[in-house]
């Protein structure tokens, strides 16, 4: 019983137990047209490139490149920003309102998928839908929404600048009409028109120091902002030197990963001299800031007090004179800082405008033509495939658990003896069966 079968047995047994292959193959068959009737799904693809970051690494030669880790860290950044609840909710907010009714982030945020292109600045993402037109529809809106989304940011600092400025502007506009008109209605009311020589040094002189004043105020706020958010400073040596080490260590972390692991000495120690750096960086930052604040409140100061003496000398003048000079003071700065707010919101406008997105769409959506599920095919053909497997498999597995001896056939395969007779069951059930048994023991043979 422990011969080895050749082929021919094998054969044999399959053609015992082939209804266990048939059944297995029409079940397979079933489950794969039952797959294949289920609605279509199609895929469409946006390209988009991630601009490299400004932040490089100058080497020993002078070359200049950009750290593989900040690069890598940036691709996967935009990634994941690709399929945030903020850009994938303007992305269906985007599309017509009777594709807004059936979709929401939670439905939606399951048939994206970015996949970076190795050894490129490419991202590839991929949307599924239920049509084509769909599809297409959804994948452009979302690389609408991350690219503005991206031009949001690059610009959050801009813009920041330009509503500050916007503010300020709009008060010295007010500031200027009041002067304006109080300067016109004093003159009326007094019949007065021009100043002495005296007074008018004194209006010259007052509206450099209010002219001062005014970029005061502007640098201090430019400096608050800073102390708050000291990335935004503009690299010094000091600074571009953290950040070139720190972009160093961080590439050699990244080749280092490639070989040890997070536990192994020379990772660890790698990641807490980077640490170290990051603390020595944002506390270089700091101070820098909190320098240019003190700069700052030191100016302001110093003009404060130059002031006050003109207004002492402005208090020997005739009292006439002396509320005409103010007025013209007030007029003078007045026009003088809001031409320079004016020259300066413009700067800032044209600044913004100019900032683009770190993200580039290279090729929008096209239109599939073909589902990418279900594939019918392909799922008919892998069907059968495993039907046959698990129908030949099961019959060798009830054959090898099957060992009563029912035919001549049996007889001599597993005990090798001749056969000297065979005695007939008697009855209908009983010549049906001999009749099988005797018909399949002359297949075997």
């Amino acid at each position: 019983m422990d011969k080895q079968l050749d082929l021919h047995g094998l054969l044999s047994i399959v053609r015992r137990h082939r209804n266990w292959v048939y059944s297995s193959f029409c079940i397979a068959i079933i489950l794969a047209i039952i797959l294949n009737l289920m609605p279509p799904t199609y895929e469409t693809k946006v390209t988009i490139r991630v601009k490299p970051t400004a932040r490089s690494v100058i080497d020993a030669g002078g070359a200049t490149w950009q750290s593989e880790e900040l690069a890598r860290q940036k691709m996967y950044t935009f990634a994941e920003l690709i399929k945030s609840r903020s850009v994938v909710e303007a992305a269906i907010a985007k599309l017509g309102a009777d594709e807004q009714a059936s979709l929401r982030y939670e439905t939606v945020i399951d048939r994206i998928t970015v996949r970076p292109l190795k050894d490129t600045e490419i991202l590839n993402t991929f949307v599924l839908a239920g049509s084509p037109q769909e599809a297409q529809n959804l994948a452009n809106a979302l690389a609408v929404a991350v690219n503005e989304m991206s031009l949001d940011i690059a610009r959050a600092e801009g813009k920041e600048t330009r509503i500050f400025i916007g503010d300020r502007l709009a008060e010295k506009k007010r500031e200027l009409d009041e002067a304006g008109k109080a300067l016109v209605d004093y003159k009326k009311s007094n019949r007065i028109v021009a100043l002495t020589e005296q007074a008018k040094a004194f209006v010259e002189r007052q509206a450099i120091l209010k002219k001062l004043d005014t970029e005061n105020q502007l640098v201090l706020g430019a400096a608050y902002a800073k102390q708050k958010t000291p990335d935004i400073i503009v690299d010094t040596p000091v600074v571009q030197l953290y950040r070139n080490r720190l972009a160093e260590q961080e590439a050699e972390l990244a080749g280092l990963s490639k070989s040890l692991t997070d536990e192994h000495p020379r990772v660890v120690k790698l990641k807490a001299s980077i640490a170290e750096n990051q603390k020595r960086l944002q506390t270089e930052l700091i101070r820098i800031a909190i320098g240019e604040v003190s700069l700052g409140e030191t100016q302001r100061t110093s003009l404060q007090r130059i002031t006050s003496q003109e207004e002492k000398e402005l208090a020997s003048l005739p009292a006439t004179e002396t509320q005409l000079a103010r007025l013209m003071l007030d007029y003078s700065v007045a026009e003088s800082a809001y031409a320079t707010l004016a020259k300066r919101y413009e700067e800032a406008r044209i600044s913004e405008i100019m900032e683009s997105a770190n993200l580039q769409v290279i090729d929008m959506a096209a239109l599939p033509e073909d589902p990418v599920k279900p594939k019918k095919i392909f799922n008919l053909c892998i069907a059968a495939i495993l039907g046959l497997f698990i129908g030949t498999m099961a019959t060798f597995f009830v054959e090898y658990f099957y060992k009563t001896i029912d035919t001549v056939v049996d007889l001599q395969h597993y005990l090798s003896v001749p056969v000297i007779g065979v005695i007939p069951r008697v009855g209908a059930h009983s010549q049906r069966w001999t009749g099988s048994r005797k018909a399949d023991g002359e297949n075997h043979g």
